[in-house]
């Protein structure tokens, strides 16, 4: 089993309870594939770098989560038919999530 990061941007419109419902939605095709939902990240409602279908707004879900790449490949279909995700992206992560920032970032020097 592989971890990975979705990253959901829902409609700004939705309240509270269908912003639960929808994201309960993508935990739901991660356990029913047999995976395991390991965090989830609620950044709230951001503004967008350009305009969305029609929303200058969204609102920003992170979930992690480690299972097969068809989990992957549900949890996409489902939100590419969705009209209330503006955006979503999965992406492969290399480490475990552990719920805690990385500070071990360092700039690069200059002429590095």
């Amino acid at each position: 089993m592989r971890n990975y990061e979705t990253v959901l941007i829902w409609n700004p419109s939705l309240s509270e309870a269908d912003l639960a419902k929808e994201t309960g939605k993508v935990q739901e095709i991660v356990t029913n594939g047999n995976g395991e939902v390991t965090g989830f990240d609620d950044w709230g409602r951001r503004q967008l770098a350009y305009v969305v279908k029609k929303e200058s707004e969204g609102v920003y879900h992170f979930v992690h989560w480690t299972g097969e790449s068809d989990v992957k490949d549900a949890i996409d279909k489902m939100l590419r038919i969705n009209d209330n995700c503006l955006r979503h992206l999965t992406l492969k992560e290399e480490t475990t999530y552990t719920g805690e920032s990385n500070n071990d970032f360092q700039p690069m020097e200059a002429g590095e």
